[in-house]
């Protein structure tokens, strides 16, 4: 989940990896990409990092103060729930046109059309017959992770809308609350 505006001094911003230094999420960084809580699992979403400038007048030095990092988060998961999370990666890699070796060989470039393909890609998708059969595998991937998903997983219309960013669901839920 990478963010940029669209001033040149912007960076990206990896929320996954702001996730994994709270020491609240396991982040998988060598298959899935999935940031993974104790409790909530998979059905989350990163939204916003909030950077706070202070000025400490502690002492009348110049050094700041940093505190120390909270200890990251063991896995939650199985070995053999890793391994299948990353097999679905893969086939949703495959199915989308992303290859294993994409972004190694397009350099940053394949990730960035990634990134691109998945964030910022809307489609039709109001129910579950519009949904793109290559994004399927992805909310497939999201969902093959048992921690979390008996309670907390998003309900089919949060999860269609979170995939296809069809406004026409949004506009469905707030008609049913009239």
């Amino acid at each position: 989940h990478c963010f940029a505006n669209d001033e040149p001094s912007s960076f990206l911003l990896c929320m996954q990896r702001a996730a994994k230094v709270t020491g609240q999420y396991w982040h998988d960084e060598e298959g899935t990409k999935l940031c993974v809580h104790p409790k909530f699992g998979t059905w989350k979403a990163f939204r916003a990092v909030v950077v706070f400038h202070t000025n400490n007048k502690a002492n009348d030095t110049n050094d700041s103060i940093i505190p120390e990092a909270p200890p990251l988060c063991p896995c939650p998961l199985s070995e053999e729930e890793i391994q299948k999370a990353r097999e679905s990666m893969e086939y949703a890699l495959k199915v989308s046109g992303y290859s294993n070796g994409y972004a190694a060989s397009r350099g940053s470039s394949g990730t960035d059309d990634l990134c691109q393909y998945l964030h910022n890609s809307v489609s039709s998708g109001s129910d579950w017959s519009k949904v793109s059969p290559s994004m399927r595998p992805w909310i497939q991937l999201r969902d093959c992770i048992s921690v979390g998903r008996e309670e907390y997983k998003y309900c089919d219309n949060q999860i269609l809308y979170h995939y296809t960013k069809d406004v026409d669901i949004l506009k469905r839920e707030l008609n049913l609350d009239r």
